[in-house]
């Protein structure tokens, strides 16, 4: 499996999943159809577009895909020919935002996508889910580092307590405990985040991690991960 981080963070957000075969979907609709055909990844059209919540780095475009692909906002199930996603409702703020657990029906593999919402023991549900399914493959929202917060004023921390840190992430992953994860962090903030230290301390704390950190495309140079 192959992720495309074609866009990351509040200036939008679209994520190309693709199997082995070179079947894909689309997370999110924050950046342009044209954007997304400047850096797709997959031999094929996206077989269906899924979004985790209506705000605009995450939403903007949803009618352009809407228009040539099944397109879905927030929906507990959702399938195609070699896709399927279930669905989580998580907090942020207050609004929901949904996670998915993805899986690839060529490649018999799970990935789990979350981004704006905040850390809680009591998402049992999801917890469970992800265990039993033995997931090892997180895209997942780190928003801000712990350290830079503290450091932070106020207005630079405005808004942060409705995102992951790095310590929250370490904490959803230790809630599943998997074997050996794979962790691409997605969704960082240009006011609390550095890409390198948030790898290096993530590892440091999952010992048995494969920590990346996704930044988007730049220019003609693709955001690629391989799961």
């Amino acid at each position: 499996m192959k992720i495309n981080c074609i866009m990351t963070g509040s200036n939008g957000n679209l994520y190309e999943i693709i199997d082995n075969n070179g079947n894909c979907i689309l997370i999110e609709t924050g950046a342009s159809r044209l954007t997304y055909i400047k850096f797709k990844e997959g031999l094929f059209p996206p077989e269906m577009a899924i979004v985790s919540h209506k705000h605009q780095d995450h939403y903007q475009f949803f009618g352009e895909y809407k228009a040539v692909m099944p397109t879905y906002l927030q929906e507990r199930k959702n399938e195609s020919e070699n896709f399927k996603a279930l669905g989580f409702d998580l907090k942020h703020g207050d609004v929901t935002s949904t996670a998915y657990i993805i899986f690839s029906k060529i490649e018999n593999k799970f990935v789990f996508f979350g981004t704006d919402f905040q850390y809680s023991d009591e998402y049992t549900k999801l917890f469970e889910t992800l265990k039993y399914f033995e997931v090892e493959n997180y895209l997942i929202e780190c928003n801000y580092n712990d350290y830079l917060f503290h450091l932070a004023t106020d207005e630079q921390r405005f808004g942060c307590s409705k995102h992951m840190s790095d310590n929250d992430v370490i904490n959803f992953i230790k809630k599943v405990n998997p074997k050996n994860p794979k962790i691409i962090t997605i969704h960082g903030s240009n006011r609390l985040s550095a890409d390198s230290y948030t790898k290096k301390y993530i590892s440091s704390k999952i010992l048995n991690a494969n920590v990346q950190v996704a930044t988007g495309a730049k220019e003609k140079q693709q955001n690629l991960f391989l799961l």
